[in-house]
């Protein structure tokens, strides 16, 4: 049974690739093969080929927003190749959707300084956001200039106390005691 089936697969594998290879000498003869030197000029001109519509991320800090050109300017500090580490300039269509500290906003109300996260296409150079998630950088309150807060550790003394010295403390010799006598 097994030796039957291999054998019809065998016979029509041999079927296929036979006329599968008459058919390609066949139509290699109805076309003569150029001479060269002697190409004809083609009446369609070459197209340069289209170049690749590619994803990209870009993570960093506003550097400017141009809302008349509809750009937004990046410093960026992480994102894809080609991204990372430099300053890009991103197209921003009108179809793009810009959140702003988990709020959706325009592009006029993104300002420098800003921390942001694109993601869109490149095509060449150009780049287009599709999404703009953007926060507020936060800055520190302004120190008061109120009365200082009493401290909770002990006050240290006035005046401290002198360090014995040897040059100033008087030597005891045993000439200036008198000793008791023995008499009563």
């Amino acid at each position: 049974m097994r030796i039957r089936r291999f054998a019809v697969a065998a016979a029509l594998l041999i079927a296929v690739t036979g006329s599968a290879a008459t058919t390609a000498t066949v139509a290699s003869a109805a076309k003569p093969s150029a001479a060269p030197g002697s190409a004809k000029p083609s009446s369609k001109p070459v197209k340069p080929p289209k170049p690749a519509k590619v994803a990209f991320a870009a993570n960093g800090v506003v550097a400017g927003v141009d809302t008349a050109a509809g750009t937004v300017t990046v410093t960026t500090k992480a994102g894809t190749k080609g991204v990372k580490a430099t300053t890009v300039t991103i197209t921003v269509p009108a179809g793009a959707r810009i959140v702003l500290n988990g709020a959706g906003k325009k592009l006029a109300d993104l300002v420098a300084g800003y921390r942001i996260t694109v993601t869109g296409t490149r095509v060449g150079t150009a780049y287009t956001a599709k999404h703009i998630s953007a926060t507020r950088t936060r800055t520190a309150p302004a120190p008061t200039t109120s009365a200082p807060a009493p401290t909770t550790s002990a006050p240290a003394p006035a005046t401290p106390a002198p360090a014995p010295d040897d040059t100033t403390s008087p030597v005891p010799d045993d000439t200036a005691t008198p000793e008791p006598s023995a008499t009563a």
